[in-house]
């Protein structure tokens, strides 16, 4: 079993100097080369989605044609380091590799925050599927909007959330190994990444792009006040996703409990958040 403790980068001696490339990735050999293979395919499915909303298919796509799309954005996280031959831990039955791990722990909060967390969404924040299907998924106990999660959101969040976490993980580690920062600090370098990308996802996909599909009733508001109600997310999964095998290779069943923790730490920041904030 490998261990990284004794790898830890040194201490800068004077002043602060630029990063290297690694300086962003876990010592880990296998989990390295699985964040470098999430961010790189993320290509794919950035590009994918944009080509879909800049041409206006989205506005022609089918129910079936919009739940093989998200499947297919969805797929490379899995397949890739399923099929490859250079991953370093090739040689570990799956379930004991970090990319298998990883890809359960966001399938987790993935049907969490989908089937539960978007009601949040619909109550107190205004958002506003408007999509043209049938098959929908969620919870009927929670929300009073009447807003139901199309069957697609789940594969589709999937993809996004793969490399928001991969992304918040190796910019956390890296500034944390630049700076060195005491805990407060590093709280609030958690708390500024997870504000940041919930505020940029807002800004990037409520556009007018997806007039008729999907929006936020009051877009300044969800942008400023929403995101940090949607930062929830973030606050919580960043501190416990990024401890999957560091130091120790983790078992399964310590992932699946740790990711129903954070779902149930994120409910209970969501609600926190619903009392303090109201709707928007």
């Amino acid at each position: 079993m490998r261990t990284m403790a004794s790898k830890q980068q040194p201490a800068q001696a004077k002043g602060l100097k630029a990063l290297p490339t690694s300086a962003f990735f876990s010592d880990n050999p296998d989990k390295a080369w699985t964040e470098r293979m999430i961010l790189a395919q993320s290509g794919f499915w950035m590009s994918a989605v944009g080509l879909v909303m800049l041409t206006g298919l989205i506005h022609r796509l089918q129910e079936l044609d919009l739940l093989l799309f998200s499947i297919t954005v969805a797929a490379p996280p899995v397949l890739l380091p399923l099929l490859s031959s250079t991953r370093p831990d090739r040689d570990v039955p799956w379930f004991k590799c970090y990319w298998a791990k990883f890809n359960v722990w966001i399938a987790i909060l993935v049907a969490f925050g989908t089937y539960f967390g978007s009601h949040y969404f619909f109550d107190l924040m205004g958002m506003r599927y408007t999509f043209n299907v049938r098959w929908t998924f969620d919870s009927h106990i929670l929300g009073h909007s009447g807003q139901r999660v199309p069957v697609f959101m789940y594969p589709l969040t999937h993809a996004y959330f793969a490399t928001y976490y991969t992304l918040l993980v190796v910019c956390e580690r890296a500034l944390v190994r630049w700076l060195q920062p005491a805990l407060f600090a590093r709280t609030l370098i958690v708390c500024g990444l997870s504000y940041a990308l919930a505020f940029a996802e807002t800004f990037l996909m409520d556009t007018e792009l997806m007039t008729g599909l999907f929006s936020y009733e009051k877009h300044g508001r969800m942008l400023s006040v929403g995101s940090l109600g949607y930062a929830s997310y973030f606050l919580v999964g960043l501190p416990m996703v990024r401890r999957i095998d560091e130091g120790e290779r983790w078992p399964m069943t310590k992932v699946i409990i740790d990711a129903l923790a954070a779902c149930m730490a994120i409910l209970v920041l969501l609600e926190a958040w619903a009392k303090v904030m109201g709707p928007l």
